[in-house]
């Protein structure tokens, strides 16, 4: 669009008074003592001067204004003017200066601009700028300058007109869409239609109301192309509508769509109509439309709850003719329609697998009985669908015994859920050492029916064999549900966190089945009860079972110690080590080290595999030995298994210590007083 700035004006007060030689304090203003005053009113006649020339206007065309702006130029950079070095009446330097004033529509535009003498030592040509906000209005602008010779006298220019232009070829009208006048049947064109037209499409689009030569038409086939599909040059200078003809080619190149046509119309300066116009919708159906539409299947009809659950209720569909990327399809299945797209062609030995969503299925058939219904599809392509298929009927049955429409299940977290109590009377735990069963209760669910089957899971395992439990009205009655779990059953599932326990059911006469949400349960029951006894490999034997260690083994190193249990101690596992040291004397009670042995040690590797030499250390002589001669250690150690969860304590290990020598002197270093 053309200049849109509110800030145009001929000329500032400043400049106007200027003009005038009424602001003696202007510093540019030439004294008219000293300079004579122009009279701006110059009589017709050959100049001594030449003309201001317009070095950013358009070139000139026949039927066109002279010195046209483009709009664009206008409002960004102003109109710029140069003038050629006049004839220098008096080149002696330090005389008088020439003084140049620029008129604008008869109106003194600017600060004169004196040009010392001599004139031929300065730059020409002589370089001026009418700002764009002062020629920002449509019009045509009369700008001419005057010489205030410094030897007496005055020389006018003639006067160059330039023309600034903001209306468009519509005025700001918003014209009218474009219509179809040939190749197109009620706003589809096919390859029939095109034929029919001689092979091209004939687009009729709103003249302009404004016209001049050089104005240009562009169309589009949508309002977000960046680029026109057809540009016409050198319209006609006149306000009839004008037909723009695409051919055969240029409109099959895209194929089938559908195109929302918009065009606007180019001046000279580059104004523009209203963009977008009023649109019009235009089909193209350019290739063969879909036929011979294969039956569709539903392999796993009659459908189930399960099969919804499970996303095996599905249309099976074997392909047509005229099949091409793109198309997609519409699937009616007792009167409700949805859509699917396409990966790749459907064949029989490779259909189209298409899952029917839950509210569809829902919508056909309910919850509350079996039923029947039609099922059929029609291929779109383009945007236009085909004919429908043959309709086949499909059965389904999705009754269950706490159903609801909202999903096909089988979590249910609307269901109560189970609180496990155990034998000892801990809440959803089972305590170490707990080998008794435990009871599960839970409230009635809506809708409870006898003959319900209920079924009970721990950890997956199911509590009632062979067959689920029967609900029963007492039950029903009694508004809560509770059953025994056995103590096999929790042995069975082993220790761990957050065992899941939960149930399921089903109405008792059709499979379709509806699950609770799982209780966590943590099971701490099992505890290792066998863990091998620790071994000092350095000992000797002192009689029986007795071990002892003594100078001759060289305790004053420390002693070593080995944990292994090739039956228990697996990767992952935890072992805590406890050292207690008893003194003075082989027999006493007196404890003079009691401590965890730390770092705790993590298994590396399961102690089973062969050559496994278990987890060895030594117990440092200073921290655990020294504080005794004669003395009595006592070792054991804990496990925690990898599952976190199951725990054991081995037996101690019983050593006995002697630091002395035959000549009773002692061996290390004597107990720290």
């Amino acid at each position: 669009m053309m200049a849109k700035s509110n800030n145009t004006q001929a000329a500032s007060v400043d400049q106007k008074k200027k003009s005038k030689g009424n602001d003696s304090s202007a510093t540019q203003c030439v004294n008219p003592l000293e300079a004579p005053v122009p009279h701006g009113l110059a009589p017709h006649g050959p100049r001594a001067v030449d003309d201001l020339r317009v070095t950013n206007a358009l070139p000139p065309v026949v039927g066109l204004p002279p010195n046209l702006m483009k709009t664009i130029v206008a409002q960004t950079e102003g109109v710029k003017l140069e003038v050629d070095m006049w004839d220098d009446t008096f080149p002696l330097p330090g005389s008088n200066p020439d003084v140049f004033r620029l008129f604008v529509n008869g109106v003194v535009y600017g600060d004169p601009i004196e040009r010392p003498k001599p004139l031929s030592s300065l730059v020409w040509p002589l370089a001026v700028t009418i700002k764009d906000v002062d020629v920002s209005n449509h019009g045509e602008y009369r700008v001419s300058y005057e010489i205030a010779l410094g030897s007496g006298g005055n020389e006018q220019s003639n006067t160059t007109l330039v023309n600034v232009d903001t209306i468009g070829p519509a005025g700001g009208i918003l014209l009218d869409a474009v219509t179809l006048t040939g190749g197109a049947v009620g706003g589809k064109v096919t390859l029939e239609s095109l034929a029919a037209n001689g092979d091209a499409l004939d687009i009729t689009v709103p003249g302009r109301l404004i016209a001049r030569a050089m104005d240009e038409l562009w169309l589009y086939g949508n309002v977000t192309d960046a680029d026109p599909i057809k540009v016409v040059s050198s319209l006609p200078v006149n306000t009839l509508p004008v037909v723009v003809s695409l051919t055969k080619d240029e409109v099959v190149a895209k194929g089938s769509r559908v195109e929302h046509l918009s065009f606007r119309y180019f001046d000279y300066s580059e104004n523009s109509t209203i963009y977008p116009t009023k649109l019009r919708e235009v089909e193209y159906l350019l290739t063969p439309q879909p036929t011979n539409l294969t039956d569709p299947a539903v392999p796993a009809a009659p459908l189930d709850l399960r099969d919804a659950q499970l996303k095996l209720a599905e249309v099976h569909i074997f392909g047509w003719t005229n099949y091409r990327p793109g198309q997609t399809l519409n699937i009616d299945l007792g009167g409700h329609v949805f859509p699917a797209a396409l990966s790749s062609e459907p064949t029989l030995a490779n259909p189209a697998k298409i899952e029917i969503p839950w509210l569809i299925l829902f919508a056909a058939y309910g919850i509350t009985v079996a039923g029947t219904a039609n099922l059929r599809y029609q291929v779109v392509d383009g945007g236009t669908a085909s004919a429908w298929s043959n309709s086949i009927s499909v059965a389904a049955d999705f009754r269950s015994a706490a159903g609801e429409p909202g999903g096909p299940g089988p979590i249910r977290d609307y269901l109560p859920q189970i609180t496990v109590t155990s034998f000892d009377g801990l809440t959803n735990e089972i305590g170490p050492g707990d080998d008794g069963p435990a009871t599960a209760a839970f409230g009635v669910y809506i809708g409870a029916m006898p003959g319900h089957q209920l079924q009970l899971y721990w950890d997956g395992i199911p509590i009632f064999t062979p067959t689920p439990h029967t609900v029963t009205q007492p039950e029903i009655d009694s508004g809560t549900f509770s059953f025994t779990i056995p103590a096999s059953i929790i042995a069975a599932g082993l220790n761990g966190l957050d065992k899941p326990v939960w149930y399921s059911l089903t109405n008792g006469v059709n499979p379709n089945m509806d699950t609770s949400l799982s209780t966590p349960v943590d099971v701490f029951a099992s505890e290792l009860t066998n863990l091998a006894l620790a071994q000092f490999p350095k000992s000797v034997s002192a009689g029986g079972t007795l071990r002892s260690i003594s100078c001759k083994q060289f305790v004053e190193l420390g002693i070593d110690t080995r944990i292994k249990d090739a039956v228990n101690l697996k990767t992952g596992d935890t072992i805590r080590r406890f050292w207690t040291l008893y003194g003075e004397g082989l027999e006493s009670s007196n404890i003079l080290v009691q401590a965890e042995m730390l770092p705790p040690i993590v298994v590396v590797n399961d102690h089973s595999l062969p050559g496994h030499n278990g987890e060895e250390f030594v117990a440092d002589f200073a921290t655990y030995v020294q504080p005794a001669i004669l003395g009595r250690v006592e070792f054991y150690y804990t496990v925690l298994k990898a599952d976190g969860v199951t725990t054991g304590q081995s037996l101690p290990t019983i050593l006995y210590v002697s630091r002395r020598n035959a000549d009773t002197t002692v061996c290390g270093a004597l107990p720290t007083p």
